[in-house]
């Protein structure tokens, strides 16, 4: 069976237009994991009591209601410490909306099962400018690595990036795709003045990785597997994936435009 990635951004902005995947039914017999399960399995250990009230903030809340502001420090904090506990988040990003997750095995495939996506998908892996050669297997890019920094310079000043390169070895399995062989990663870089790059550094910092796994929201048919057009309101976010299970921060444009 093919793996599926996601196309989430060009070199110059935003892509919104999915590339067709094979239809796959969800596998019936998986079920969602509850949000204390899922914190445990990124610490690798039981949750405090402190931790658990924590987390407990998060899952109390109707998300399908109420939305942090991106542009809001506090809030922004708030999303990072939603992230390192296993909480995907709904982010502006660029002109529209990403989700943004932990990547742990155990968070990704939680995500993959809320949000209706086939067993072979993968998201893409969000990171900084300055953390990408961290993610690359560098002996086996064309052109070099200098060559690939100057390039991503030059774009990033643009908008936000997505390419496609050979993972570095310590990339787990679970977020990589295999092309002739060689296992690749879906990257994704925002770009230069992003709305996300503050969020995202925070998240990075409190979740202590140097990467994330990300993917944009849309619809996934139940029964066919075939993917709707991606939501870039956070409105229509909201009313689709508010009570998904792990549930799921909404962390909006402060734009008035871009919320509905």
């Amino acid at each position: 069976m093919p793996v599926t990635t996601d196309p989430i951004y060009s070199a110059t902005g935003l892509m919104t237009t999915p590339r067709p995947t094979r239809s796959v039914p969800r596998a019936p017999q998986e079920q969602p994991m509850d949000a204390h399960a899922l914190a445990e399995a990124v610490f690798s250990r039981r949750l405090s009591a402190d931790e658990r009230a924590e987390l407990d903030r998060f899952w109390r809340t109707d998300w399908s209601a109420h939305r942090l502001s991106l542009g809001d420090a506090g809030d922004r904090s708030l999303a990072a410490t939603a992230v390192a506990f296993g909480t995907p988040v709904f982010h502006g990003s660029g002109a529209g909306y990403a989700l943004t997750f932990h990547p742990d095995a155990e968070v990704v495939g939680a995500v993959r099962r809320g949000l209706g996506r086939p067993a072979a998908w993968r998201p893409a892996l969000l990171t900084t400018r300055a953390r990408v050669l961290d993610l690359v297997d560098v002996e086996a890019l064309h052109p070099s690595a200098e060559e690939l920094l100057a390039a991503l310079d030059e774009r990033l000043a643009r908008g936000p990036v997505e390419l496609t390169v050979p993972a570095a070895a310590h990339v787990r399995a679970h977020l990589t795709t295999r092309c002739d062989g060689v296992a690749t990663i879906e990257l994704v870089i925002p770009g230069a003045s992003c709305p996300s790059a503050a969020f995202l550094e925070a998240a990075l910092t409190c979740a202590g990785t140097g990467h994330l796994a990300t993917t944009r929201p849309y619809v996934t048919s139940a029964t066919t597997g075939e993917r709707g057009p991606v939501l870039d309101r956070i409105g229509a976010i909201q009313r689709e994936f508010g009570r998904m299970r792990p549930g799921a921060v909404m962390l909006a444009h402060r734009t008035w435009w871009r919320a509905w």
